[in-house]
């Protein structure tokens, strides 16, 4: 996915849509509709709609939601629509509390474990400490089993 869609220029009506499901995004977790908003509303992904596809958008936006208690949360979310015949047709929505579980719902499958290691340093350093145990383990294995050959 690329970091923005080239510019293109939305009608009005397509920015009053999004934005309107962007807000009923915040609205079905049941933050205060008078104080949460939605801000840095952006298309990320845009394919037009051809004589043998439909096309789709995605939508980024970040949000603050205001709970009952009053506190304020930063939320992280995505919109796909899908162009059906020159409609703007809503397909999925979803809201996170943290931007990389944003960027891993939208990322591709499989995009993660390109190469040997995850991307991710903690994965790395889990895995090493594992072949480490293992290899240890299959050490002493191993010494046990000349052990009890020899005797």
């Amino acid at each position: 996915m690329t970091p923005d869609a080239p510019k293109i220029q939305f009608s009005r009506q397509i920015w009053q849509a999004v934005s309107e499901h962007a807000h009923s995004c915040l609205l079905r977790r049941e933050f205060c509709p008078e104080q949460s908003r939605v801000e840095n509303l952006r298309c990320v992904e845009f394919l037009e709609e051809s004589e043998n596809s439909f096309g789709k958008q995605v939508w980024f936006f970040e949000g603050i939601g205001v709970d009952a208690m009053g506190r304020r949360h930063m939320l992280f979310g995505v919109l796909e629509f899908s162009i059906q015949f020159g409609l703007l047709e809503a397909a999925t929505a979803a809201l996170f509390e943290e931007e990389e579980m944003r960027e891993r719902y939208t990322a591709p499958a499989g995009y993660e474990n390109r190469g040997i290691f995850p991307a991710r340093g903690s994965r790395k350093a889990w895995i090493f400490v594992m072949a480490a145990l293992f290899s240890i383990l299959a050490a002493v294995w191993s010494i046990a089993a000349i052990n009890f050959l020899r005797s």
